[in-house]
C-alpha cells in the first residue's frame, strides 16, 4: 500500500467532481429513470453488505467491496455489466486485497443459503469460472488501482487527539454510512472522518461553541475547508432524512423485491443490446440515434438531475 494517502492513485485517480459523478450511469437513466437507478445502485451495495456479512468478513473488506463498485460503475453500465456478478466478484477482489482468506466457491454457497441472495439469484448460472473470469474485467475496468484508504481509521485517531473516544460508537456507525453515498468518490478519507465526527456532535446536540473548536482542533479554519466539512455532513444528513421519508412507506432500496430488481435489469440490458445494435428500436422507445442524443443532453444537464446519494441506515458493525 502506498506510504500516504496523498501520495496513492486512490487520491491520484479516484476522486471525482459532483458533475462527472452524476454523469455516470446516463445510458441506464435514459432507459428507466435516475429514481431507479439510484435505487438500483443503493440495492447492490445492501446485496454487498448481505452477502459480505454471510460470509463474516470484516467491515473493512465489504467497504472496499463497495468503493469497488461504485468505482466500477462510474465509468460502466449497468445494462451492459450485471451486478449480480459484480456484487460477488468485488467481494472477492476486496477480500484479495485486504488479506482476507475466502474462497470462490463460499461465495456461491453463502448465495445459496441466504434466502435474500438466492432468491436474486435464482436461475442465473454464476459459476466459480464466471467470477474468476469477471476479476480480470473488474481489474481492467479499475486500471489495477486496488488501494484504498477508509476513513476508520482517522476517526479513531482525530477522536483520541481531541479527546472525544465517547463519540466513537457514533462516529464508527456514521462512517458505515457514509458508503451508502458517493462520499468515497469525492472526498478524501481524512475530510470525511471530520465530517463524520462533526455530525456526530450535531446529532448529540453539542452546542455551536464545541462543534466549532472541535473544527478548530481538528485544523479546519479556512472558510473553504469548513464548507467542505458542512457539504460533506449535509450529504449524511441527506441519507437519514430519505430513511425517515422513504422508510414509512417500506420503499427503501433493501425492501426492493428480487423479483423488481430483476426485471429492472433485464429492461437495461435489452436497451444496452438495442444501443449496440443500432439496427432495432430500443426498449425504451428509441432507435439507437435518438437513444445517443438524449445521453448527451442527459449528460450536459446531469447537474439539474435529482438524484439521491442516500440510502437506510447500516449499523456499527466492525
Amino acid at each position: 500500500m502506498a506510504a500516504s494517502f496523498e501520495s496513492s492513485s486512490h487520491r491520484r485517480n479516484w476522486l471525482r467532481g459532483k458533475r462527472e459523478i452524476l454523469n455516470s450511469n446516463a445510458e441506464d437513466i435514459i432507459a428507466t429513470s435516475a429514481d431507479e437507478i439510484r435505487r438500483l445502485r443503493l440495492y447492490f451495495v445492501e446485496i454487498i453488505h448481505t452477502l459480505g456479512r454471510a460470509l463474516r468478513l470484516r467491515q473493512r473488506v465489504i467497504a472496499t467491496a463497495v468503493v469497488f463498485f461504485k468505482r466500477f460503475y462510474l465509468i460502466r453500465s449497468f445494462g451492459e455489466f450485471d451486478p449480480r456478478v459484480t456484487a460477488p466478484t468485488m467481494l472477492f477482489v476486496a477480500a484479495k486485497v485486504e488479506e482476507t482468506d475466502c474462497r470462490a466457491q463460499k461465495f456461491l454457497n453463502a448465495i445459496k443459503e441466504n434466502q435474500r441472495l438466492s432468491a436474486l439469484y435464482k436461475g442465473t448460472d454464476l459459476t466459480i469460472d464466471k467470477i474468476l473470469h469477471f476479476e480480470f474485467e473488474v481489474l481492467e475496468a479499475l486500471e489495477f488501482d486496488l488501494i484504498v484508504f477508509h476513513p476508520y481509521r482517522p476517526v479513531c485517531m482525530i477522536l483520541d487527539e481531541v479527546k472525544q473516544n465517547k463519540m466513537l460508537q457514533m462516529a464508527w456507525s456514521i462512517t458505515n454510512d457514509s458508503y451508502r453515498t458517493d462520499l468515497c468518490l469525492e472526498y478524501s478519507p481524512a475530510k470525511i472522518a471530520i465530517a463524520v465526527i462533526y455530525l456526530s456532535l450535531v446529532l448529540q446536540k453539542c452546542s455551536q461553541v464545541d462543534r466549532e473548536r472541535f473544527l478548530k482542533l481538528a485544523g479546519i479554519g479556512e472558510e473553504a475547508d469548513v464548507q467542505l466539512v458542512l457539504d460533506i455532513a449535509g450529504q449524511l444528513l441527506e441519507l437519514y432524512r430519505y430513511y425517515s421519508k422513504v422508510g414509512k412507506g417500506k420503499g427503501l432500496p433493501k425492501d426492493l423485491p428480487p423479483s423488481d430488481a430483476v426485471a429492472l435489469l433485464k429492461k437495461l440490458r435489452d436497451a444496452h443490446t438495442s444501443l449496440k445494435e443500432g439496427d432495432k428500436p430500443g426498449s425504451v422507445g428509441m432507435d439507437k440515434d435518438e437513444m445517443v442524443v438524449k445521453i448527451e443532453n442527459a449528460k450536459i444537464a446531469s447537474g439539474g438531475m435529482e438524484i439521491e446519494r442516500v440510502v437506510p441506515v447500516g449499523g456499527a458493525g466492525k
